[in-house]
C-alpha cells in the first residue's frame, strides 16, 4: 500500500483550513492509500508558526519593504477579532486528534522520510502558497522532498497578483513541481504568466466528499436550525450589516453568526454566537435556513449541502480576494449569488438539479488528477 505524506498546519482556528486537511487525507485513503498530515514539530501554536528561520526572513522583508507593516498588522488583528474562546478551542484540538493522522518531524527527520517512508508528498491546499506572504515557505513548495514526487494538489495563491519582492523564489519553487494543479483560475493564469506552464484547474478537497460523508461526523448545536446562519471572515461594513438586518426583519429569520462577530448586526437584531468546532460547523450550515458569506469553504459547503446562500464580495481586506469564490460561482453559472457591497439582498432560491452534472464532471476530473499524479 503506498504511503502519502500531505504537508499543511492543522492548528489554525478555521473551519475551511481544518477541514480541506481532513478531506484530502480521507480523500487519499478513499484512494486505497495511507494518508498522514506531516509538518515539523515544535513551532505550533494556536493559529501561529513560530519558527526561527520563518520569523528572521519576515522581519528581514518587513525592514526591506516596510510598506508591508500595515497589513501584516491588520492580518494578526484579524486573527485575533474572531469569535472564539476556549471551548471552541478544545472542539478544533478535539477534531485534529480524532480525525486527522498527523505526524511531526524534525527537518532533517520530513527529509529522511520524503526519500525512505513516503511515495509521493502533495501541498494542498487552501492559500498555502498565498503571493503577498512575508515568508515563501519552502515546506509549502515541497522542498525538503524529492522532486519525482511532489504533487501540487489545490494551492491558492489567494491573490490576483504576484508582487516582485515573491515571484523569483515563487517561479523557483513552482517550475519544480512536476505535478502541479490551483484551485483558482486567476491562480492558473499567475502561474502562466510566471512560469509558462499549464496548471490543472482542480477542486478544492472538502468538495471531493459528499454531503452523506460529512453528515456521519457532526456533533448537533442546539438552536441553530432553520436560521439564517452569517459566516464572515472580514467583518462586513456597517452598510452590509443593515442589508442582512433588514434581510432577516422581513423574512422572520433568526441569525447565527459563525467567524467575525458582527456589532451592528447585535444592536438591531437576536444574534447568537454558538460555540463551534469543525463538526459543529457541519451541522450549523447543513442546518440552516439561508447563508450569507464571505468565506470560501463557506460557500463550498452551503453547495455540499445544497443550501440558498449568497457569497458576498470579501473587499474589507487590503487585498482582493474574490477569485476564489468567482471560479466556483462562474463554472457552476451561479453569477447573480455574488454580490458586492453595494448590491440588494434579495431572496434567491437555487436549482441543484441544474448544475450537478458540471459539479459531478469538475469532482470526477480533479479525483483523476489526484490519483494520476499519485500513481504515475
Amino acid at each position: 500500500m503506498k504511503k502519502i505524506a500531505i504537508i499543511n498546519r492543522s492548528n489554525f482556528k478555521n473551519y475551511g483550513s481544518v477541514l480541506q486537511c481532513y478531506a484530502l487525507c480521507e480523500t487519499v485513503r478513499s484512494l486505497g492509500m495511507e494518508s498522514e498530515l506531516v509538518w515539523v514539530k515544535g513551532n505550533l501554536s494556536q493559529n501561529y508558526d513560530f519558527r526561527l528561520n520563518k520569523i528572521v526572513s519576515s522581519l528581514f522583508k518587513l525592514a526591506t519593504h516596510p510598506y508591508l507593516l500595515k497589513s501584516t498588522v491588520k492580518n494578526v488583528g484579524d486573527l485575533n477579532s474572531r469569535v472564539i474562546n476556549e471551548k471552541t478551542i478544545e472542539l478544533f484540538n478535539d477534531f485534529t486528534q480524532n480525525y486527522i493522522n498527523q505526524k511531526l518531524y524534525t527537518i532533517s527527520g520530513l527529509k529522511k522520510a520524503s526519500r525512505n517512508v513516503y511515495d509521493k508528498i502533495i501541498c494542498g491546499s487552501d492559500q498555502i502558497w498565498c503571493s503577498t506572504t512575508l515568508y515563501v515557505d519552502p515546506l509549502m513548495y515541497l522542498r525538503f522532498a524529492p522532486k519525482n514526487k511532489r504533487i501540487a494538489y489545490a494551492p491558492s495563491i489567494g491573490r490576483d497578483y504576484i508582487p516582485k519582492y515573491n515571484s523569483y523564489k515563487m517561479k523557483r519553487y513552482i517550475s519544480q513541481i512536476p505535478c502541479l494543479s490551483v484551485r483558482e483560475k486567476k491562480g492558473k493564469e499567475l502561474i502562466k504568466e510566471l512560469t509558462g506552464r499549464n496548471a490543472a484547474l482542480v477542486c478544492d478537497p472538502t468538495l471531493l466528499l459528499s454531503k452523506k460523508h460529512y453528515r456521519t461526523m457532526q456533533n448537533k448545536v442546539e438552536g441553530v436550525n432553520n436560521t439564517l446562519v452569517c459566516y464572515f471572515l472580514d467583518t462586513p461594513s456597517e452598510k452590509t450589516q443593515k442589508k442582512i438586518a433588514d434581510f432577516a426583519k422581513n423574512n422572520g429569520d433568526r441569525i447565527v453568526c459563525l467567524g467575525c462577530r458582527l456589532t451592528y448586526l447585535e444592536k438591531v437584531c437576536d444574534v447568537a454566537y454558538p460555540e463551534c468546532g469543525p463538526k459543529e460547523f457541519l451541522y450549523v450550515i447543513d442546518h440552516a435556513q439561508r447563508i450569507f458569506t464571505d468565506s470560501y469553504h463557506g460557500m463550498l459547503f452551503s453547495l455540499i449541502f445544497e443550501k440558498n446562500f449568497l457569497s458576498i464580495e470579501r473587499e474589507y481586506s487590503e487585498f482582493n480576494q474574490s477569485s476564489r469564490q468567482k471560479t466556483i460561482i462562474e463554472m457552476f453559472g451561479l453569477n447573480d449569488l455574488y454580490i458586492t457591497e453595494n448590491d440588494d439582498i434579495l431572496e434567491k432560491e437555487i436549482d441543484y438539479k441544474s448544475f450537478s452534472k458540471e459539479k459531478d464532471v469538475f469532482i470526477h476530473d480533479s479525483l483523476k488528477f489526484l490519483k494520476e499524479s499519485i500513481t504515475e
